[in-house]
């Protein structure tokens, strides 16, 4: 009887100590995931590190920052601006905060999370481009480019606001399973970051972190023959050639870019909406109806929240692009440079351009 007691005794200790390993493990785990964010949100994690970094070695240089998709991942380089070294120590701190395959509901979400992470720019550049105004994301497209379990209760209930209603119960799922078993949850990205050979099958690398800057620009290529730039400028033409016959603004792609707008408003942020380059064949391919509807959108814009709108689509040849819309090295170059010339140095210089700090 005794000796029942005894293993009895030790199973429950045994028991008890696994709870406790395993709760110590979700801690630490979920702990290590907020630290260091570049674990576990490989882009936006790298690149909001990579800012708090250059941010704590010029905390009293203005911070400019733009916001966009892979068009301003690959056309905006910080690195070419004469003004802006990261080194200097007076001008402008300015970083490429761009996520690969976004739109304006990611770009919302990420300002909104640098404000809580007390990053506050000083001015912000938000992307504009027709195609993905007539298009609304999916939860899968968002939990494709983030990691959902990074996010806090604000966070989420703002990327909810552009989900679908039907789908508000499983992203609160998603994210709370996070909360719960960090250490379950986020296995293959921790295995990823620490052990990529115990990946069976093995993974692609992040295309996303490879080539990105200090400052937060990313290029996938260096050069691209005129063979394979027509090619992927035709593919790509052909694949938004419908979007851009049946142009309408959709409610969420709207009601983020005004949400941007509105929080620079409130912060006492300057805002400037800026149309990046494209190619004279890509640009050909916007029917007349639809660059009116798009112009006359951004008028009103502009004239309802007394912003700027920089429209720079001719800016750079056609050799300057991989495929028509993203930049190479050379051609963000250009762009980066000309808006610095044409937009940033002009407006830093008016009697009302200067940054608030």
């Amino acid at each position: 009887m005794e000796a029942k007691r005894r293993r009895s005794r030790r199973a429950r200790t045994t028991l008890l100590w696994g709870v406790i390993w395993f709760v110590v493990a979700q801690v630490v785990s979920g702990f290590v995931m907020r630290s260091r964010p570049e674990l576990a949100d490989r882009e936006f994690g790298r690149k909001i590190a990579d800012l708090r970094r250059l941010r704590s070695q010029a905390p009293n240089r203005p911070l400019v920052v733009m916001l966009g998709s892979s068009r301003v991942a690959t056309g905006f380089r910080p690195a070419s601006l004469r003004s802006a070294a990261p080194n200097a120590t007076t001008g402008p701190l300015v970083y490429n905060f761009a996520q690969v395959g976004s739109g304006p509901e990611m770009a919302h979400l990420s300002l909104f999370r640098l404000l809580e992470a007390h990053i506050r720019p000083d001015w912000v550049f938000v992307e504009y481009w027709a195609p993905n105004w007539t298009t609304e994301r999916s939860l899968k497209e968002f939990s494709d480019q983030i990691n959902l379990g990074c996010l806090t209760w604000s966070d989420l209930r703002l990327l909810s606001s552009y989900v679908k209603s039907s789908r508000h119960h499983t992203l609160k799922r998603y994210w709370l399973a996070r909360q719960i078993v960090p250490l379950y949850t986020n296995r293959s990205t921790i295995l990823e970051a620490l052990a990529p050979r115990w990946i069976v099958p093995a993974r692609e690398p992040d295309h996303r972190s490879q080539n990105l800057d200090a400052l937060g620009w990313w290029s996938p290529r260096w050069t691209i023959s005129p063979e394979e730039r027509g090619v992927l400028s035709e593919r790509l033409r052909h694949h938004y050639e419908k979007r851009l016959r049946n142009y309408r603004t959709k409610p969420n792609p709207d009601r983020a870019l005004r949400g941007i707008l509105a929080l620079c408003r409130r912060e006492e942020i300057r805002a400037t909406i800026i149309v990046l380059p494209e190619a004279d064949d890509f640009r050909s391919a916007y029917p007349s109806a639809t660059t009116e509807s798009a112009n006359a959108y951004l008028e009103t814009l502009r004239g309802e929240y007394d912003v700027e709108v920089v429209d720079a689509r001719s800016w750079v040849a056609t050799d300057g692009f991989m495929d028509g819309q993203h930049l190479l090295p050379s051609g963000a170059q250009v762009f980066s440079q000309r808006l610095e010339s044409e937009v940033v140095q002009p407006l830093l210089a008016g009697p009302e351009g200067r940054i608030r700090r």
